[in-house]
């Protein structure tokens, strides 16, 4: 990737340029976009899109990028984390605790899918074909991971690492077929339902 620009114009430009690669991606999809059609998109001269980015595949990693930045943000810090949990730890409130933070983290993923189904689906396709893409991908992945496993670990249970993969690839498979299976459920009632199935797991420890 390019270095990012330090002037306020070319900043502006580099944005614009993202805003209009992003939708290109999605009303053209992945092969039909160029840097001039990019460029178009943006009003500006292909040769602008080529002072801050090397091609298209540079582009998808640097809205991958940005995607996993804007995920980062809305991810709880571990204090926050560690506060919610902590709660978990009284017979009393280990359900309702537990409950609510696997519905926070099923809103995150569910948000992250549903802001743009169409670029995710180009993401994942593409992050097969190119490894630098796939690493960004993961990245942001690990962020929501690393959060289960810090619950898990609360409880002290055996194995906590594979209880963590487990219960990290039923709430993505979930989130996956709510926002790409287009099921007559509703949101709401989905990651209801899949918060208490989650959190039930912990309901005899």
């Amino acid at each position: 990737m390019k270095a990012m620009p330090t002037q306020a114009r070319a900043k502006q430009k580099r944005a614009a340029l993202i805003a209009a690669a992003s939708e290109c991606f999605v009303s053209l999809g992945y092969h039909d976009t160029t840097a001039k059609t990019v460029a178009n998109k943006a009003g500006v001269a292909t040769g602008t899109f080529y002072q801050y980015f090397e091609n298209k595949e540079d582009m998808l990693r640097v809205i991958a990028k940005q995607r996993m930045e804007e995920l980062y943000q809305q991810v709880p810090s571990a204090t926050e984390f560690l506060e919610l949990s902590s709660k978990a730890e009284t017979a009393s409130v280990k359900t309702g605790a537990t409950e609510r933070i696997f519905h926070q983290v099923l809103e995150l993923i569910y948000g992250f899918h549903e802001q743009a189904p169409e670029l995710h689906q180009i993401l994942e396709q593409r992050k097969e074909l190119d490894p630098d893409l796939a690493e960004i991908l993961g990245q942001g992945e690990k962020m929501l991971y690393d959060r289960v496993l810090m619950f898990v670990n609360r409880f002290n249970i055996e194995n906590a690492d594979a209880v963590a993969f487990n219960l990290f690839a039923m709430a993505e498979g979930l989130v996956h077929r709510q926002v790409f299976g287009r099921p007559e459920q509703s949101k709401v009632l989905t990651l209801q339902l899949g918060a208490a199935m989650l959190a039930s797991y912990f309901d005899n420890l």
